[in-house]
């Protein structure tokens, strides 16, 4: 059985929420937080032939110029990667330090056209992978965008399950080095399979977006920028230019929080003017791109701002708004002592941060609200609590009933969203003074691994007791809980009431789940298992085989060999159309071939369904999606032999051709003329 038939049953959408909470912080410890957003970015497109017919217009590259140009102007590393059937160009991974860095990942994708190949994600992912481990920033967090129009597709079953195998490590190696993938499926026909573009940011902690008309990739990238960098869109005008030709649109920036201000222009003005609070004019850039201009704000002052828009009265403009954000929390608390009574009023204090440096006045807070978010030992929210400005910071008093908490600050507003880190675990019991001693849970490996085998004709299966993974000098139980895993939950596998993980389905051929050990007192241990699915195959079927199963492996040999017969030659085909001839040959191993590998016009087949058959013989068969005439007759399937050229139309008056011929390699295989393009009538 083909392995790429068995991985590909993928069926169902979850966008896995994370709460990743392994914190062992006392709480009287001020956890410090810069606030400043900063990533590896690594942008991943596909330029299959397809890429050209569902995005004629190129809206995919005013997304992703939109995409760069809101990046901050220095401290993220920018690169860019194009594939198609291999790597079809990267700009390596730079610090970006000047609008020359940004330019130059646009223009590599811009450089190469969709103009063929087949789709090869599991290659693309892979170089993406690669370029952040070896040029990105070890210190920052890293993110790959991958826009594709598709599944991964190859010319051969073979080439595709290689693929699909290189898509697996990819993933794998993403989710140890902690890279979220955020994935756009441009289905703009219809046609594609979008559960492979979903599982791709699900096992990595990203986010997927299927979108059905390439004009609305830029909202698309532009959300994926919100979620990244932890700020909001702010429209600011929708409308058309007024008689007088002169636009003026006020807006306010809040007093901590925004390191740079970046305006959005869509629709064609003639100038553009940025006025500060005391009405003097900033030297903002400015950038023009197709469809839309940009002015990007990093002489920041808090107050009313003013853009002045000039253009031809009545012409539609739309103007939007996107902060880079800075914001950070720093939290402590007081009393500071992390063993407590039920009696006791803790006070939480959250004081914002940016580079300019911390909050020092209620006016800053203007905007903002803050909640404190508890959650239990395990990691469970439990409730959340309004906090108030208190001169310069937020506060918020309260008691603990008797337990293990950890909690942590969740500030939103000015159209910026922020969450600290998490302070536990804080310990509430009755006679509290004396401080008893918890240690935490200890895997028992830090990384399972195992190997399930898929026999042909039957799936494999995999089952691991969760409970067996962590031991605890306190606790006889600990809880546990998957964090994340690149499987799908209900459809490749299940855990059950008593903690034991099932499996019997694998949609990857490798993947993982990391798995939180959490006892009592609130301290944990994750531990990651990594399970390799291999299709054993026929022949190892027979190394394997014991005498009992030899009539099996006969039977599992033969029908092999009847379903992947050898090509034994060349094969060329090549279309005439309009008094043009074109086709490449090629040498295919076995099994189908089909027509669109060989690069020709249509003349009225589909290329996609219609194949060469290998026999192992000094002949093959052509397999039609609809009946063509050759020799005369309408059929379709046409046999041809070595060295015989051979011309089929769709119809008897149809001036397109198709010219196929076959060189065998095969001894006595009939007339034998190398690889040369057939013969031309």
């Amino acid at each position: 059985m083909n392995q790429h038939r068995l991985f590909r049953c993928i069926s169902t959408w979850l966008l896995v929420c994370i709460i990743a909470l392994s914190f062992s912080i006392p709480a009287a410890e001020a956890v410090g937080n810069s606030g400043v957003n900063r990533f590896n970015v690594v942008v991943v497109l596909d330029a299959s032939g397809s890429m050209r017919r569902v995005d004629p217009e190129g809206y995919r590259y005013r997304a992703i110029t939109q995409f760069t140009n809101l990046l901050a102007e220095r401290g993220n590393v920018l690169g860019s990667i194009v594939f198609h059937t291999g790597i079809a160009g990267e700009q390596n991974m730079v610090p970006v330090q000047k609008q020359a860095e940004k330019d130059a990942a646009v223009s590599l994708l811009e450089s190469i056209p969709a103009d063929g190949g087949w789709t090869n994600i599991g290659a693309g992912l892979s170089q993406a992978v690669s370029m952040i481990e070896s040029c990105g920033d070890p210190s920052l967090p890293s993110v790959i965008l991958l826009l594709s129009d598709g599944n991964t597709e190859m010319s051969t079953d073979e080439e595709t399950q290689d693929s699909l195998d290189m898509k697996a490590e990819a993933l794998q190696a993403a989710r140890e080095k902690g890279i979220s993938i955020y994935s756009v499926c441009l289905n703009a026909d219809q046609t594609a399979d979008i559960s492979e573009m979903q599982q791709i940011s699900d096992a990595t902690g990203g986010v997927f977006q299927e979108v059905t008309a390439a004009e609305d990739l830029q909202e698309t990238f532009n959300t994926f920028y919100e979620l990244i960098y932890g700020t909001s869109t702010i429209p600011l005008f929708s409308d058309v230019i007024p008689a007088s030709g002169r636009l003026e649109t006020a807006f306010d920036i809040p007093g901590i929080g925004v390191e740079e201000v970046n305006i959005i222009i869509y629709g064609d003005v003639s100038a553009l003017r940025l006025l500060r609070p005391d009405g003097s004019e900033s030297a903002a850039s400015q950038m023009s791109f197709d469809g839309f201009s940009m002015l990007k704000l990093t002489d920041i002052l808090p107050g009313t701002w003013t853009l002045v828009t000039e253009g031809v009265p009545g012409d539609d403009i739309r103007i939007n708004m996107v902060y880079n954000t800075d914001l950070g929390i720093e939290v402590s608390a007081e009393p500071s002592d992390p063993m407590i009574t039920p009696d006791d009023m803790v006070t939480i204090t959250a004081r914002l941060t940016g580079n300019a440096g911390a909050a020092d006045s209620s006016q800053q807070y203007i905007g903002y609200s803050a909640e404190l978010l508890v959650m239990d030992a395990y990691g469970d929210y439990v409730e959340s609590t309004p906090m108030q400005v208190a001169g310069d910071h937020f506060e918020a008093v309260r008691s603990f009933d008797e337990g293990v908490y950890y909690y942590k600050v969740a500030v939103t507003g000015n159209h910026m969203e922020k969450e600290s880190a998490g302070v536990g675990p804080l310990t509430s019991a009755a006679g509290a003074a004396v401080e008893q001693v918890n240690t935490a849970p200890v895997p028992v490996d830090d990384v399972v691994k195992a190997t399930v085998n898929i026999w042909p004709f039957k799936g494999g299966s995999y089952t691991l007791d969760l409970n067996t993974l962590a031991t605890d000098a306190e606790d006889s139980a600990l809880n546990y809980k998957i964090l994340s895993s690149s499987f799908i939950e209900g459809t490749d596998y299940t855990v059950d009431a008593d903690g034991v993980l099932r499996m019997d389905h694998f949609s990857l051929s490798k993947g993982a789940f990391t798995v939180r050990a959490t006892d009592s007192g609130g301290l944990s241990c994750e531990i990651e298992v990594i399970v390799h699915a291999i299709n054993i195959g026929i022949v190892t079927l027979i190394v394997l085989g014991i005498l009992a199963l030899v009539a099996a492996a006969i039977f599992g040999v033969l029908l092999y060999i009847a379903l992947n017969k050898p090509f034994r030659g060349t094969i060329s085909a090549q279309s005439y159309c309009n008094g043009v001839f074109r086709g490449t040959p090629r040498t295919p191993r076995r099994g189908r071939c089909k027509l669109a590998a060989f690069g020709m016009d249509s003349v009225g087949l589909d290329y996609q369904k219609s194949y060469f058959q290998a026999t192992g013989q000094n002949y093959v068969e052509l397999c039609t999606n609809v009946p063509v005439i050759w020799n005369g007759q309408e059929t379709r399937k046409v046999r041809i032999t070595s060295g015989a050229e051979v011309t089929i139309t769709i119809r008897r008056d149809d001036p397109r051709k198709l010219y196929v011929r076959f060189d065998s390699r095969m001894r006595g295989g009939g007339r034998r003329g190398g690889r040369g393009p057939v013969r031309r009538h």
